[in-house]
């Protein structure tokens, strides 16, 4: 069975932004492309085996990183995978748990 993959909007917005500065920084669409199927790629070995990511201290929820400036944050449960955050690497670790926080929907 295959598992349905959800993004949060705070994920969902965030990757809007990594391939629009992507587009802005190179002039051309291909090193978001690139970025793109990295994370499409991680995401699908997360629904053949969701115990692949690192776990976290919160339950549930565990991360992956297919590109070494980003890292993506996911629920999972028997029918769905659910990416919570797509986190930059370069931003301070501890503010992923205020932006959890603040965003009761992740």
């Amino acid at each position: 069975m295959v598992k349905q993959i959800n993004w949060s909007p705070l994920a969902k917005e965030e990757l809007r932004n990594l391939l629009l500065s992507s587009l802005q920084k190179h002039g051309n669409k291909e090193q978001g492309k690139v970025i793109y199927s990295l994370f499409q790629n991680a995401l699908h070995r997360i629904t053949l085996n969701p115990f692949i990511g690192q776990a976290t201290e919160a339950d549930n929820i565990r991360y992956i990183t297919p590109h070494p400036d980003y890292t993506l944050f996911y629920r999972h449960s028997l029918l769905k995978i659910e990416v919570l955050v797509l986190w930059n690497n370069s931003h301070k670790a501890g503010k992923i748990k205020t932006i959890l926080k603040e965003n009761p929907k992740c």
